[in-house]
């Protein structure tokens, strides 16, 4: 069972980005399946570890097409990347330290981590660069 199902919201039209949501979506996928399968383990911390490089990567992308199109809602569009990272940081610190170990906590977190950002940020975002798109 999957934490996250990839909707076509979710699509930009844009294959490279769209590539990039899949691929986050996946990664928070396979770690939900391996936090709902184990009680603790290490490589956990690892997949945390290629959810954040992947996330930058990604941030780093969308926050270039922002600033080509003079997007007015950068800078907190970019503030919440940021805070993005530091959550996935902090999960890392919390399961190496055993702070975070209800499982159900993790997924949670997970879910409103990818969610709630794309909803708040990433869908009028969409919606303008679509708007770019069908010119």
């Amino acid at each position: 069972m999957a934490l996250i199902e990839w909707k076509s919201e979710f699509s930009l039209g844009v294959s490279q980005v769209d590539a990039e949501h899949k691929e986050l979506i996946e990664l928070v996928n396979r770690l939900y399946t391996k936090v709902r399968s184990q009680e603790h383990d290490p490589t956990i911390v690892d997949f945390l570890e290629e959810l954040y490089t992947s996330a930058a990567k990604h941030f780093a992308h969308e926050e270039l097409m922002m600033q080509a199109r003079r997007y007015t809602a950068y800078e907190e569009h970019h503030a919440d990347h940021q805070r993005l990272l530091k959550e996935v940081t902090a999960m890392m610190f919390e399961y190496q330290d055993g702070v975070l170990n209800n499982m159900e906590v993790m997924a949670e977190r997970l879910y409103d981590w990818f969610c709630i950002h794309f909803k708040t940020h990433d869908a009028p975002l969409h919606r303008l660069i679509h708007s770019y798109i069908k010119l």
